[in-house]
């Protein structure tokens, strides 16, 4: 198995000008960065605490990531698209030693020392030995939504980082010298699906900001200026670029592999990925942040499409066991589970546990096990009960979403005194609605062949587009909010 730290170390002799990472014109060769991580590294190697990384998709988020695995103190990356009440409540739990600032925008704290990138490049470099990260101790920690509105910052080991990426790599056939974009900003764990595979293999990182994902011309230009080989991203932002002209195997003739993990894939997408690429391989993969990214694959292939309404999630990688508890929750055991949330034991203590002496983790995911791979059913906390029935909002997005003219869709639930009064389905289609009391009529009546009548949507608003999170996955907060209100 391969280690991170050495493989760049590795690179930055073999392919010294080779570009680790690019980000429109800004790029940092092998060379570079690891010249540059080190000497962070001896910036900040006194500390006990991680760093926070903040910045947007700037190269220098990754120079603070690998120089804060070389100081062996782990790090925080923070998006700049963040909250500043939620980057408070990071800091104020967390108390770093040093934030770096990799924006342009001044960053002030009253707890840590910022260091920005001048103050980097101006630094004095030392041949000092840096002790370097151990594989248990904790790599990095994201924080992620909590239910009582305050994040949970997930650990994950060292150890656990390496086993993942080299998992990845192997999913990419251990190709080396690739070009692996990545969509999810570097605060979303989706992101290190990209970015240590890629390190790890000798490629080259291509970051997407928020501004081309908001205009999508260009994407557009990026891609038919740039040889991508490998696409990691959400499902939601692979469905935006689908609408793109030229996207496609003939204009695209680098495009070997495409991952997706985040979100459910849809049936319909992955079709019309394979019908536009149908020599490249498309991994459809599934993971929470608590299990380092991924756990499970599946090759998606026209065979698979063609037995499966509903894609699977596939098998569990090298070292993890899926099992199920009397609710049908699915628990992830093995070395991907994370160490717990830091300085959050009470939490820590409902989901992650310890089976036959190795960790593991309540998941909240609804899942079944059915002719050789896991299906992922939705949420635990997500069902609702509507007229004595209990059910799941995504089975019915599932229906939903075969049909011809659905592109994307959520269902909400309309609560009235405290009770679901009906279903609303929100759907984007795949081309303007004239009629929007025949398509719904339309709708209901296809449904019916696929579902009992009480978890058929009485309602539908027909959109161009669903909103998306910053992190590129389906916004159904947001959908909640307008909607259900």
């Amino acid at each position: 198995m391969k280690d991170i730290l050495q493989s760049i170390a590795h690179f930055s002799i073999t392919q010294p000008c080779t570009n680790a990472i690019q980000h429109e014109d800004e790029t940092l060769t092998y060379q570079a960065l690891d010249e540059q991580s080190t000497r962070l590294a001896h910036m900040i190697q006194q500390s006990t605490k991680p760093i926070l990384v903040y910045g947007h998709m700037s190269p220098y988020m990754i120079v603070g990531m690998i120089g804060a695995l070389k100081a062996y103190c782990g790090y925080i990356p923070v998006d700049t698209s963040i909250p500043e009440q939620r980057i408070q409540s990071i800091i104020s739990k967390i108390e770093p030693d040093y934030i770096f600032n990799t924006t342009d925008e001044t960053f002030t704290s009253d707890i840590a020392e910022v260091i920005t990138i001048e103050q980097l490049e101006g630094s004095s470099s030392t041949e000092a030995e840096l002790q370097g990260i151990q594989g248990d101790s904790i790599a990095y920690t994201i924080f992620t939504s909590g239910s009582t509105g305050e994040p949970k910052g997930v650990q994950i080991y060292y150890d656990s980082l390496v086993e993942f990426a080299n998992w990845v790599v192997t999913l990419n056939e251990n190709k080396e010298g690739q070009h692996w974009l990545n969509q999810a900003p570097l605060s979303f764990d989706l992101s290190v699906m990209a970015i240590y595979p890629a390190l790890l293999s000798g490629g080259t990182i291509q970051l997407i900001d928020k501004t081309m994902i908001n205009k999508p011309m260009l994407l557009h230009e990026l891609f038919q200026r740039e040889d991508i080989n490998v696409w990691v991203s959400t499902p939601s932002f692979m469905e935006l670029c689908l609408m793109l002209p030229n996207l496609d195997e003939a204009s695209q003739t680098s495009m070997e592999t495409f991952l997706f993990c985040g979100e459910i894939l849809g049936h319909k997408t992955a079709t019309m990925l394979l019908n536009k690429f149908p020599n490249a391989k498309v991994w459809n993969t599934y993971g929470p942040t608590e299990a380092t990214v991924a756990v499970t694959s599946v090759l998606v292939t026209d065979e698979l499409l063609a037995n499966h309404e509903v894609i699977p999630v596939g098998v569990p990688r090298p070292g993890t066991e899926l099992s199920l508890t009397e609710d049908s929750e699915l628990v992830i055991t093995g070395q991907s589970v994370s160490a717990g949330y830091v300085k959050d034991s009470e939490r820590s203590a409902k989901v992650f546990f310890e089976q036959d002496g190795r960790r593991a983790y309540y998941s909240g995911d609804s899942a079944v096990y059915r002719d050789g791979n896991w299906y992922i059913q939705g949420r635990v906390d997500n069902q609702i009960k509507f007229n004595g029935y209990r059910m799941e909002l995504e089975e019915i997005e599932a229906k939903l979403k075969k049909q011809t003219e659905v592109r994307e869709a959520i269902v909400v639930p309309i609560y009235r005194r405290g009770k679901v009064g009906h279903l609303l389905g929100v759907v984007a289609t795949t081309a303007p609605i004239e009629d929007e009391k025949q398509a719904t009529h339309d709708l209901k009546a296809r449904l019916k062949s696929e579902l009992p009548d009480y978890m058929i949507p009485r309602k539908f608003e027909f959109v161009d587009q669903l909103p998306l999170t910053n992190n590129g996955k389906l916004d159904r907060k947001k959908v909640n909010e307008v909607y259900g209100s």
